[in-house]
């Protein structure tokens, strides 16, 4: 029985100098883990930005390919990455069920990175577009068992909210790292990223940006697995109370405010995936910034993405003084009022300044994925009567989601460019192209984001209801740690 009027801050502290759980981690295993968030980060973020033009504007294929591509792909990605969740928390080894899957996913993780740019040039439209769906869906694959179980290992590691604010602070810092080499290294070494001058030594350029990024992930991997995770002990049985598959997922998707959630963060994924994947275009034909410098299409996003990062702890802060729903749809509105501005930049100075200006909006919608996740999870394990954490369940369903973003952009991309006569790549493309360009930017992200807004007007875990979930979340570990210690 919850007591109404405890302080449940006060309540945690208190409950963790009578029992034995201790909910502190030291600062080397918080660095260590946000080299995770580095993998995290770098790897959609490199794809998202290059690979649509890669395989557009440089290989050639069609817009009708890529977008059947596409829709193939989201049919596979509903079907493994829910289930992925499920296997993740029902995972039995010697070494936890999370981390196994992080040494299972690191050399396949390095070796796929290359191979998304070696498609075969000289081979026919229908056989490139073969490689590019096989190597997609392996990607997916793989990606997938890693962002999972890394991701489901954080709520796990980190149990209160100043270690999760604390954490959250890292995480960011490494994400400025991960964002800086996914954006400036390909910047450094591709001259051409539209492929506007049709250099003949472009498709190896990228090559030597991917390979170059496939290091990066892998070292990364040693230091994570190394020194940056572990699992608790009194979480450890959960993996025999973890439900079956299809009950897992009548569970979840009957929790309103994780599908709330969910279509959220799918919006989120929609507006971010479509400046990723527009922008190389959008910076070459409607900023002229190809005609300074390649380089200056990802220090544009780099840019935005920085500012974002940097503005963390003015999130952290609002979000500890009014809550993560009310600060998330300040955040949103923001985002869409600064995306509008953006699209009216005509040069190179107006475009940094408007997308510097963007970029808190974006740094918070990125920094509210995980905080609210957790929220949710913690909800879940204290209000379902399973007494269990099933981190894996949730992600894996927000995972589903969240590549529906790629349908739903693809889609838009494909009709806007089969409008405006670019169904095949035209390096000098008309009036209409880049009109279309703008209205990508800006018009499509603000209904999105006004999605987005009603979700969050609608989601439950705020006040009273999250200050119940603090004190029966530290009283159920506690039970757990009791459990632990009589075992033995």
């Amino acid at each position: 029985m919850v007591k109404k009027n405890i302080n449940s801050e006060r309540y945690l502290e208190n409950l963790e100098n009578t029992t034995q759980i201790s909910f502190d981690t030291s600062l080397k295993t918080r660095i260590a883990y946000c080299h995770g968030t580095l993998i995290d980060t770098i790897t959609p973020i490199n794809w998202g930005f290059l690979g649509f033009t890669f395989y557009f504007a440089v290989v050639g294929l069609p817009i009708i390919y890529l977008t059947i591509a596409t829709i193939i792909f989201a049919f596979w990605d509903a079907f493994n990455d829910p289930i992925i969740g499920v296997i993740s928390d029902r995972t039995k080894s010697r070494i936890g069920r999370r981390k196994i899957w992080l040494y299972v996913t690191s050399i396949p993780m390095a070796i796929i990175i290359i191979l998304l740019w070696t498609p075969p040039l000289d081979a026919s439209h229908f056989i490139i577009f073969i490689y590019y769906l096989v190597v997609i869906m392996v990607f997916d694959l793989v990606y997938t068992f890693y962002t999972v179980n890394i991701n489901a290992l954080w709520p796990e590691m980190f149990l209160t909210t100043e270690e999760r604010t604390n954490i959250g602070f890292w995480r960011n810092i490494f994400m400025i790292i991960a964002v800086a080499l996914a954006y400036l290294v390909p910047g450094l070494i591709i001259e051409d990223m539209a492929n506007r001058r049709d250099l003949p030594q472009t498709p190896t350029q990228y090559l030597v940006s991917g390979i170059t990024i496939a290091v990066i992930v892998f070292i990364s991997f040693i230091i994570l697995l190394k020194w940056g995770v572990f699992e608790r002990k009194e979480f450890a049985q959960d993996v025999e109370k973890a439900p079956k598959l299809l009950d897992s997922f009548k569970i979840t998707l009957k929790n309103k405010a994780f599908v709330l959630y969910c279509i959220v963060q799918l919006c989120v994924y929609c507006v971010y995936g479509i400046l990723l994947t527009i922008m190389p275009l959008y910076g070459t034909f409607v900023l002229g910034l190809a005609e300074e410098n390649s380089f200056l299409i990802g220090l544009l996003v780099f840019a935005c993405l920085i500012i974002g990062v940097l503005s963390t702890p003015m999130w952290i802060f609002l979000q500890k003084k009014y809550g993560i729903r009310k600060i998330f749809m300040i955040c949103m509105g923001y985002w869409a009022i600064s995306l509008l501005l953006f699209i009216t930049a005509t040069d190179i100075l107006t475009a940094f300044l408007f997308i510097a200006i963007m970029g808190p909006g974006l740094g918070g919608a990125i920094y509210f994925y995980d905080q609210g996740m957790a929220e949710i999870i913690d909800d879940d394990s204290v209000r379902t009567g399973l007494d269990v954490r099933r981190e894996g369940a949730y992600y894996g369903v927000s995972a589903l989601f969240n590549r529906f973003a790629g349908i739903f952009n693809i889609l838009v991309i494909s009709f806007i460019f089969s409008q405006t006569g670019w169904g095949q790549y035209d390096p000098n493309p008309g009036v209409d192209v880049i009109l279309g360009l703008r209205f990508l930017m800006g018009i499509y992200p603000l209904f999105i984001i006004s999605v987005a807004l009603l979700c969050l007007y609608l989601y439950p875990i705020h006040g009273k209801r999250l200050d119940e979930n603090k004190i029966m979340l530290a009283e159920q570990r506690a039970k757990k740690q009791r459990e632990l210690s009589t075992s033995f």
